[in-house]
């Protein structure tokens, strides 16, 4: 019976290696959409949830953005990470930069939603949506050159 146990570990574990060999055929700036994708709904879900603690007012607005991007800064950067600038070491400097970027990001974002709840009366739903699109362009690019970029090899 142990012998079968075994069997089925080393089948898993080549799935698992067959799952990554696919997964990092896939170009970087895929990889980075569907990572983002996902990092981008863990953060709309906290603004949303955060939202509704703070409020919709102004102040509530911005006080969900801050929250929801401390929140998912550190999911975020082992994401993109490990499944697509697939770095080794250097965590902290990393971790850092991309602290930078975000901040950099938060800052575009903050003024792209005010810009479009306070100034064109978008709803803070739509208006959020509407800011992750450019933020998202502005991230993957700092990120590939500054945060997660690979030194001459």
């Amino acid at each position: 019976m142990s012998n079968f146990k075994e069997l089925d570990k080393f089948k898993k574990l080549e799935e698992v290696k067959e799952l990554s060999a696919l997964w990092f055929s896939l170009p970087q700036a895929v990889r980075f959409i569907i990572t983002g994708g996902y990092n981008t709904a863990v953060g709309y879900i906290l603004f949303i949830a955060a939202l509704y603690v703070c409020g919709k007012s102004q102040t509530g607005v911005q006080a969900a953005l801050l929250i929801s991007y401390i929140l998912s800064s550190f999911n975020s950067y082992l994401a993109q990470k490990f499944l697509v600038f697939r770095t080794r070491g250097n965590y902290v400097k990393e971790y850092f930069k991309a602290l930078s970027v975000w901040a950099a990001g938060y800052v575009i974002n903050a003024v792209l939603l005010y810009l479009l709840t306070k100034q064109l009366n978008i709803h803070p739903y739509a208006a959020q949506a509407l800011s992750v699109c450019c933020v998202t362009i502005f991230t993957y690019i700092l990120f590939k050159y500054y945060s997660f970029r690979r030194s001459a090899e």
